[in-house]
C-alpha cells in the first residue's frame, strides 16, 4: 500500500512543499495493436518521469496501424513471445526510473479472450412467450440456440397483453412435445433458455479477440487467471507490478449461470422456477420480491465467483487487486472488501457517480488510498482538453473523496504516426504530443499536493447515506439501461435532488449500505438519511434503531420504510436541506451560499484539514466557519505550496472560477506569517508592438490582442509561439512592493458545440474564455518566472525585474486541435476496419476547426503594496 496519513499536521507540513513520490498521478498508458517499441517506450516512460507523473498502467487495446514489415511496424499478438517480451522490458525499466508499474491483465473490457470456451462465456436467461388457444395438452419442444439449454416451461392464464399472476411449472423431461393441462381461454406458455450473451471483448487487441467470462462461474475467472495474469506476472521483473486492474463491469444482459436454479434455491430457500416471468414482467403481487431475490443472488455469486479468486489470487502472486467495483453485474457496495485498492470513475459533484461509489466504500472499510479514471471524456475530442480542463474535473474527483489520480490517459505514439500521433476512440490525449505540455509538471505539481493532502489523517462526514439496495434490486427490469447495474439503479432511484441537499446543508457524506452497518457505526456518523426507501432487511432496522437509542439523527426522505417507526422524521426533498442543517450543525458554513463550493474534510489528531473548490465559472467571495475543534486557521496554497496564517475564526475566501485551495486548522499556532493585503499603487497597459516567433516561421512584429490561428499562415499551426517585447517601467519601489503582470480576468462561456450538437454531456470542459489561449511560461530578463494555465492569470515577476527595460517573454502554447483541423493525421480507419473489424469509432472529429490561439487580451504590468 501507498504511505498515507501520517499524524500530525507538523509532518504533513513538512511534506506539502514536495510531497512523496507515491502520490503522484499515473496515467493508462495504451498500447494499440500492440505494436510497440522498446525506444519508444522507453522514451515515453522517461517523458512520464520529467512531467511529474508517478507511474502508468498498462492498458493494451486495438489496432492503430497495419503491419509494415518493410518499414519495421508490426502488430504482436496479445500474448505472444514479442508482447511478453515488450511487458517484460518496461517492468525492468519502471524500476530502474523508479515509476509505478500497474496492468489490466486483459485486453479491452471486460476479461474475457480466445481462451473463454463458450462454456465459460457470459451467460443470460432468454425467454421464448407465446400464446395457445384451444384445448392443447402438449406443445412443440422448441429448438434452442447453439449453446443453449431449455430450463423451464411455465404456463399461466393471460395474455401477452394482460400478463399471468400464476404459472404451473411444466415437465420438461424427455424429447418429444411437452405435456400441458388442458384448459380453457387464453393462455401464455413461457419457455425459459440457460443462454450466453455473445458478448466479445470490446476494443480488443490483435490476438485477444474472445467472449467475454462468466464472472458468476469461478472455473471462467480461474481459466482467465491462468491464460493472462500469470503469464503476465511470470514475464515481469519479480517486484515490478505494483498492482493488477480490472475495468469496469460492462457485461450486458449476464444475468445466469450454469447452476443459477439449485443456488437460487441453496440461498433463497424456493424454487424460481415458477417466478421466472416475474423478472421479465410487473404481474401481481410479488413481482418486485423475486427480482429483489434474483437481483440479490447474482450480486452473492458475482462476489464469491470473480471477487473472491481475484484477490485470492493476486495475494498469491504478491501484487495488489485494483478494481472499479461496478456495473453489470450488480455489485453492492460491501463487496469492496475483497479489494486491496479501489477505484471509482467520472466526475460529477455532488451526486453519487461513480468516484463516490468508491471513495463511500474506502472510506468504511479503512482504505487509505482511493482512484479514479480521471479525465475519461475530458473536452472531446482527443487533444481538445486544455490543462484548466484537466485541474477542473480533477478537483471533482477530490470533492467525491479521490486521493489517487489515474489519468485516462497516455496514448503510446511512435513517430511513424506523426504529430500528434495517435489517440484512444474517445478520451483525452494525455501525452508529450500536446503542445501545452510544458506546463504539464506544474500541473502535475498542484495535483500531486492535493492528492498527498488528502491521504493524510481520517475522512470525516457527519452524514451517512443509505443505499435503498433492496428497493434498487427490486427496480431492475430488462431492457432498461440500469439494468444489473446495482450503482446506476441506486443513483437514480435516490435521485438529485437528495445529493444536492446534502451540499447545501453544508455536508458531505458517505454512501453505506446493508453490508457495512458495523463499518458504519465506526465512523460515528451524526446522521443518516433514509431516501425514499421502501424495503430493508429487519437487521438494517434494528441497527437503526440502535443508532437513534444513542443520539444519532434519521431522516427519511418522502416515505417511511415499511415496519414500525413511529418517531421517524421525515420530510420532503425541497425541505431536506433546511431540516439537515437545523439538525446537525454545518461542516462548512459560507456567509454567501454558493451552490458552486464544495468540500471535504480530512481529521489529524491536531488538525483539520479542509479541501475547497469552486466548480463553476464565476468568480466566488465569501467568509467561511468550519465545524472544527481547533481554531487556528491557515491557508495552504496548491498551486505553489506556500501557506499563511490567516487571523479571526473565519476564513475569507477568494476562489477564481475553478478555483481552489486547503484550508488547516491546528491545535496549535504554528510560526508561518499572515498573507499581507495588497492593494494597487499603478499598473499600465503593454500596449508595445511585440515579436512573434514560431517554429518553421520568421519573427514578425504584432500587437495584443492576438490570435495565430487569424493569421493565413498560422491557421492550423499547433505548438510554442514566443511573443517578446521590452517594457521600460521605472516606478519608485518601497521594500515588500511587488511587480505583477496581468493579463485580465476569465468570462464565463457556454458549452461549446462539437459536430454541430452540444458537447457530450460526460465530456468535462471548463466553461470559460481565457485570455491567454491556453497556457503560457514567463520569463522576465532570461529568467523563467512560471506557468499561466489556470485563474488568475497574472504572476509576481518582482524577482527578475529591474529598474530601466526589462524583456518580458510570453511562450504561449495552444492545443493540437489546429493542426488535427487540418486534416490527414488521423489514422486510414477504413483500412483499419477492413483489416480488422469495426474495432472502434473516432469521436467528434468529423467538423473540428482552428481554435483561437496566443494572447486574447492587453496585459497590465502592475505595481502591488
Amino acid at each position: 500500500m501507498p504511505a498515507t496519513s501520517i499524524s500530525t499536521i507538523s509532518e504533513v507540513e513538512r511534506a506539502f512543499a514536495s510531497p512523496p513520490d507515491d502520490s503522484r498521478i499515473m496515467m493508462r498508458w495504451w498500447w494499440f495493436g500492440p505494436a510497440v517499441e522498446e525506444a519508444q517506450l522507453l522514451a515515453e516512460m522517461r517523458a512520464m518521469k520529467a512531467a511529474g507523473i508517478g507511474g502508468f498502467e498498462v492498458a493494451v487495446l486495438y489496432p492503430l496501424t497495419l503491419d509494415q514489415p518493410e518499414r519495421g511496424i508490426r502488430n504482436y499478438p496479445y500474448m505472444s513471445g514479442t508482447f511478453l517480451d515488450r511487458i517484460r522490458f518496461v517492468s525492468r525499466m519502471a524500476l530502474e526510473l523508479g515509476l509505478r508499474m500497474d496492468v489490466t491483465i486483459g485486453s479491452g473490457w471486460s476479461y474475457g479472450g480466445p481462451h473463454i470456451t463458450p462454456e465459460l462465456a457470459a451467460a443470460r436467461l432468454r425467454s421464448d412467450i407465446r400464446e395457445i388457444i384451444g384445448r392443447q395438452n402438449a406443445i412443440s419442444r422448441p429448438m434452442p440456440y447453439d449453446n443453449e439449454e431449455l430450463v423451464a416451461a411455465l404456463i399461466g392464464r393471460g395474455s401477452k397483453q394482460e400478463m399471468p399472476h400464476f404459472y404451473d411449472v411444466l415437465d420438461i423431461s424427455g424429447d418429444g412435445p411437452i405435456p400441458i393441462p388442458a384448459g380453457d381461454g387464453p393462455r401464455i406458455i413461457a419457455f425459459y433458455f440457460s443462454s450466453k450473451t455473445g458478448q466479445a471483448v470490446k476494443r480488443a487487441a490483435v490476438g485477444a479477440e474472445g467472449y467475454v467470462l462468466d464472472h458468476m462461474n469461478r472455473a471462467a475467472v480461474e481459466r482467465h487467471l491462468e491464460e493472462i495474469g500469470d503469464k503476465i506476472l511470470d514475464a515481469a521483473e519479480p517486484g515490478s507490478i505494483h498492482a493488477i486492474f480490472c475495468d469496469s463491469l460492462e457485461v450486458y444482459e449476464a444475468n445466469w449461470t450454469e447452476n443459477m436454479l439449485a443456488e437460487f434455491k441453496k440461498r433463497r430457500g424456493y424454487d424460481i422456477k415458477p417466478f421466472l416471468p416475474f423478472i421479465e414482467f410487473e404481474a401481481g403481487d410479488r413481482y418486485t420480491e423475486i427480482r429483489r431475490d434474483f437481483g440479490r443472488t447474482i450480486s452473492e455469486l458475482y462476489e464469491e465467483n470473480f471477487l473472491v479468486p481475484m484477490r485470492e489470487w493476486a495475494e498469491k502472486r504478491r501484487v495488489l487487486f485494483r478494481m472499479q467495483n461496478y456495473g453489470m453485474p450488480p455489485t453492492t457496495l460491501a463487496s469492496h472488501k475483497h479489494l486491496h485498492l479501489i477505484e471509482g470513475e467520472s466526475w460529477g459533484w455532488p451526486g453519487l457517480p461513480e468516484t463516490k461509489w468508491a471513495s463511500s466504500a474506502a472510506h468504511l472499510l479503512n482504505v487509505p488510498v482511493t482512484s479514479s479514471e480521471t479525465w475519461t471524456w475530458a473536452h472531446s475530442p482527443s487533444f481538445r482538453a486544455t490543462p484548466l480542463d484537466l485541474k477542473g474535473e480533477a478537483d471533482q474527483h477530490f470533492l467525491l473523496g479521490i486521493n489517487q489520480l489515474i489519468g485516462h490517459g497516455w496514448p503510446y505514439s511512435p513517430s511513424h504516426a506523426g504529430e500528434p500521433g495517435w489517440a484512444l476512440y474517445a478520451a483525452a490525449a494525455l501525452s508529450n504530443k500536446n503542445p501545452w505540455w510544458p506546463v504539464m509538471p506544474d500541473l502535475a505539481a498542484y495535483l500531486h499536493r492535493v492528492s498527498y493532502v488528502l491521504r493524510q489523517g481520517k475522512p470525516r462526514a457527519e452524514v451517512a447515506l443509505y443505499a435503498p439496495s433492496e428497493d434498487a434490486w427490486g427496480a431492475f427490469k430488462p431492457g432498461e439501461r440500469a439494468y444489473l447495474n446495482l450503482w446506476r439503479q441506486i443513483q437514480n432511484y435516490i435521485g438529485p435532488g437528495v445529493f444536492e441537499a446534502i451540499g447545501q446543508a453544508g455536508h458531505d457524506f458517505d454512501l453505506f449500505d446493508d453490508g457495512t452497518l458495523t463499518e458504519a457505526t465506526a465512523k460515528q456518523y451524526s446522521c443518516v438519511i433514509l431516501p425514499h426507501v421502501r424495503f430493508m432487511p429487519e437487521a438494517t432496522k434494528a441497527w437503526l434503531k440502535e443508532f437513534a437509542a444513542n443520539g444519532g439523527e434519521i431522516i427519511a426522505v418522502s416515505r417511511v420504510p415499511e415496519g414500525n417507526w413511529p418517531d421517524l422524521d421525515v420530510v420532503d426533498v425541497s425541505e431536506l436541506a433546511a431540516r439537515l442543517a437545523w439538525q446537525v450543525p454545518p461542516s462548512l458554513a459560507l456567509s454567501e451560499a454558493s451552490p458552486t463550493v464544495g468540500f471535504v474534510r480530512r481529521q489529524l489528531a491536531d488538525a483539520d484539514i479542509y479541501f475547497v473548490a469552486n466548480t463553476g465559472n464565476n468568480p466566488v467571495e465569501t467568509k467561511a466557519r468550519f465545524a472544527s475543534a481547533f481554531r487556528h486557521i491557515e491557508i495552504w496554497d496548491p498551486m505553489s505550496g506556500e501557506i499563511s496564517q490567516v487571523p479571526g475564526n473565519s476564513a475569507a475566501l477568494q476562489l477564481e472560477p475553478y478555483g481552489s485551495t486547503l484550508v488547516v486548522l491546528r491545535k496549535e499556532k504554528s510560526s508561518n506569517a499572515a498573507k499581507p493585503r495588497r492593494s494597487i499603487q499603478r499598473s499600465a497597459e503593454i500596449r508595445n508592438e511585440w515579436k512573434l516567433d514560431a517554429v518553421g516561421t520568421r519573427e514578425r512584429s504584432t500587437v495584443l490582442p492576438h490570435s495565430w490561428a487569424g493569421d493565413s499562415d498560422m491557421r492550423h499551426y499547433s505548438g510554442p509561439v514566443r511573443y517578446r517585447t521590452i517594457v521600460d517601467w521605472s516606478q519608485a519601489r518601497a521594500a515588500g512592493d511587488r511587480i505583477v503582470l496581468d493579463f485580465g480576468d476569465v468570462a464565463p462561456s457556454e458549452r461549446e458545440m462539437v459536430g454541430g450538437a452540444p458537447l457530450r454531456g460526460k465530456s468535462y470542459a471548463a466553461l470559460v474564455s481565457t485570455p491567454i489561449r491556453d497556457a503560457a511560461t514567463i520569463y522576465v530578463n532570461g529568467k523563467r518566472i512560471g506557468s499561466l494555465w489556470a485563474p488568475p492569470f497574472r504572476i509576481d515577476v518582482t524577482n527578475a525585474w529591474v529598474e530601466g527595460s526589462n524583456e518580458i517573454v510570453v511562450e504561449v502554447y495552444n492545443t493540437a486541435i489546429n493542426l488535427l483541423s487540418e486534416g490527414g493525421r488521423l489514422p486510414d480507419v477504413a483500412a483499419l476496419t477492413e483489416r480488422y473489424g469495426q474495432r472502434a469509432r473516432i469521436q467528434d472529429m468529423d467538423s473540428i476547426s482552428p481554435l483561437p490561439s496566443g494572447i486574447l487580451s492587453v496585459p497590465r504590468i502592475v505595481l502591488e503594496r
